[in-house]
């Protein structure tokens, strides 16, 4: 075989590798005439394809803001938007700790809650002796739980602007579908419309549908 040919048939092989490769992938994943992702058993497992149900759960978060510390140097004054100050109610757990010296964590509570405008105006009361040439603090509201519909925060796409979810229809078919969403925690997000409480969604695995989906335009 003369020399200058090897390069081309390296070529040529990497290059029926690749298609393959890419016949692989797209047998995996096969759209029905409803624009439903099918997948098998097999590939599903492949995929590390795992669900969790849509269901009622307490979700707790911590909003943050900053705040400026009045001259007695015990009440730490925050703006929040009129969204976040819905969860924030007097008494509940703050903590508190200067941008220079976040070891120095101080324990509050809400003393006071007043809106203006379209923000509100959070007072919390240190519950000591505030750290010694501080004037801005950062606050973090323990808000309570809610119980509130859910799914795990791995469920959700974002797109343009959407938020979209891959859910079940039956066993190894599944269906793109549009959700609202509300309030987020740690692990879970509140879900306020496009999804009943039982109806199971793709929570790992879920990217790899929502591409192959859009390669094939729909």
């Amino acid at each position: 075989m003369p020399p200058s040919s090897r390069p081309v048939i390296v070529v040529l092989l990497l290059l029926t590798a690749a298609m393959a490769s890419a016949q692989s992938i797209r047998d995996r994943i096969r759209l029905s005439p409803e624009q439903r992702t099918e997948i098998t058993e097999q590939q599903a497992n492949e995929l590390t394809l795992t669900l969790n149900e849509a269901a009622v759960r307490p979700i707790q978060v911590w909003l943050r803001a900053a705040g400026a510390i009045d001259s007695a140097g015990r009440s730490i004054a925050a703006t929040l938007s009129a969204a976040d100050a819905a969860y924030v109610k007097v008494g509940q757990r703050v903590r508190a700790f200067p941008p220079e010296s976040r070891s120095s964590m101080f324990q509050a509570r809400v003393a006071a809650i007043v809106a203006r405008g379209g923000s509100t105006i959070v007072t919390a009361t240190l519950s000591g002796p505030a750290h010694e040439g501080s004037t801005r603090y950062i606050l973090e509201i323990v808000t309570e739980p809610l119980e509130v519909l859910s799914i795990p925060n791995e469920a959700i796409i974002e797109s343009d602007g959407q938020r979209m979810v891959y859910v079940q229809v039956e066993k190894g078919r599944y269906e793109p579908r549009e959700i609202q969403v509300g309030l987020q925690g740690e692990l879970y997000t509140e879900v306020q419309s496009g999804l009943k409480t039982g109806e199971q969604v793709v929570t790992f695995g879920s990217f790899f549908i929502d591409a192959d989906h859009k390669l094939k335009g729909f």
